[in-house]
């Protein structure tokens, strides 16, 4: 009985482990970029946004999904969007999909 109950417990750690190593790791997907753009005029809760859609559906998400880009990097990130937008190439980007809005850490305009 007791080595059930060990065995057990080392199973459900080891699950959780693993989930939530999985969960909190960011991905590299290869995207198009819908929009983009500053939002808000509020300090606190302004900041830029960019819509992106997955090239490979089974990567990560179906349709367009709304992205955060973080306010330290927000100049940077637009002008690789809006120059991918414009140009109708590709993305390739680094995201987080864990959080309630999902953030990008980065972002590279692909050939």
């Amino acid at each position: 009985m007791r080595t059930r109950k060990a065995m057990f417990i080392l199973f459900m750690v080891g699950c959780l482990a693993a989930f939530s190593a999985v969960a909190a790791q960011a991905a590299w997907i290869t995207c198009t970029v819908d929009q983009v753009g500053p939002s808000g005029t509020n300090v606190d809760t302004s900041g830029c946004r960019i819509f992106l859609t997955a090239v490979d559906p089974a990567d990560a998400w179906v349709g367009s999904k709304e992205f955060k880009i973080s306010p330290n990097r927000g100049k940077e990130f637009l002008a690789a969007a809006l120059t991918a937008l414009a140009s109708g190439k590709q993305v390739r980007v680094n995201v987080n999909l864990a959080t309630a809005m999902p953030t990008l850490g980065a972002i590279y305009v692909q050939k």
